[in-house]
């Protein structure tokens, strides 16, 4: 009887483990983590692709002419040239128009006035980004 009371109370010495079994229980951990993180981005890329069927959004652009065929456009009447403002040339205003139905897609729009706004000093913009900022 007192045997067993001294096997239960004395504790027993176990081995380190060896070099070969850690690299094995650290390689475990190491797919575990890759399998669930992977398993996540699985599950993360369902959940975009179902939200994105559900509200009818899709990134992919529908382009309807075949790879070898160019889509002819109509062009539209040439709107009245705006002429320079503030020192700014006719050049840069049609590229700036250019750039705006790049952005904003097919539409009726027309480019009616200019403004520079980013002449002021650095101190002058900082001082009303820390007032804009300073408001949220």
């Amino acid at each position: 009887m007192e045997e067993m009371i001294m096997e239960t109370v004395a504790p027993v010495a176990t081995a380190a483990p060896s070099i070969a079994e850690k690299a094995v229980t650290g390689l475990g951990v190491a797919v575990l983590g890759m399998l669930t993180v992977f398993a996540g981005l699985v599950i993360l890329i369902a959940f975009i692709s179902l939200l994105s069927k559900f509200t009818g959004k899709d990134n992919k652009k529908k382009n309807n002419t075949p790879s070898g065929e160019v889509k002819k456009v109509e062009e539209a009447p040439a709107a009245p040239a705006a002429a320079p403002v503030e020192g700014i040339p006719a050049e840069v205003i049609a590229a700036i128009t250019a750039a705006l139905s790049v952005v904003m897609g097919e539409g009726k729009f027309v480019v009616r006035h200019v403004k520079r706004i980013s002449n002021a000093p650095a101190w002058n913009r900082a001082g009303r980004e820390e007032q804009v900022y300073s408001r949220f």
